[in-house]
């Protein structure tokens, strides 16, 4: 259940773990979560403090630690944007340049003069592909960086929050309890399937 304060920004986003009942690994389509399950935590609401069920996550901390570690790259990003829009510019006067030498070329201009021209042409021509050649460097750039900072910042906003309390990990589980588990996972999941293939024909 998520419950919103719209009196003000968010500075700290409180967790609450229900336990399982006795004998229970899991809530289920034919054991579903109870009202009575909700007791401890609607009597904890009213004075909440932090304790095996209940955690919270400073989520205005968060967002300014995220804050200053993500702008040095978005930084980044911006000023390889700049450069790459300049080299874009650099591009299209290069070849307005070689336009205007082209259209230079008459019929009966000298060879020598031709020779000349083409050289130049030759020589903005490559100007023009190593200019390229670094804008699309630069746009690389930009883009890594601000995906860079980007993974930063939205990570805070995922609120699928683990309980730090819980001190068994599931990989350290004993194999029999793995086991179990995996079979459990699968008998929900073929419910699951069930379902919507009802729903399907329905």
């Amino acid at each position: 259940m998520l419950f919103f304060d719209r009196s003000g920004q968010t500075n700290e986003i409180w967790y609450y773990e229900i336990p399982l009942p006795e004998g229970r690994k899991t809530f289920t389509k034919t054991k579903p979560i109870q009202d009575e399950d909700f007791a401890e935590c609607v009597a904890w609401w009213k004075n909440r403090e932090e304790n095996e069920q209940a955690y919270k996550y400073n989520f205005r901390e968060a967002y300014k630690q995220a804050i200053k570690e993500a702008t040095p790259h978005w930084d980044a990003g911006k000023k390889a944007e700049e450069t790459a829009n300049q080299l874009a510019k650099t591009v299209k006067e290069l070849a307005e340049k070689i336009q205007s030498l082209q259209n230079s070329i008459l019929d009966f201009s000298l060879p020598k003069e031709v020779t000349q021209i083409k050289n130049k042409i030759e020589l903005l021509k490559d100007e023009v592909k190593q200019a390229q050649t670094e804008e699309q460097i630069q746009r690389e750039i930009a883009k890594n960086e601000k995906a860079k900072g980007d993974a930063i910042y939205w990570v805070i906003y995922n609120i699928d929050r683990k309980n730090p309390n819980v001190q068994q990990d599931f990989e350290h589980l004993p194999p029999e309890q793995l086991v179990a588990d995996i079979l459990e996972k699968d008998k929900r999941i073929s419910e699951i399937m069930a379902d919507i293939k009802s729903m399907l024909e329905g």
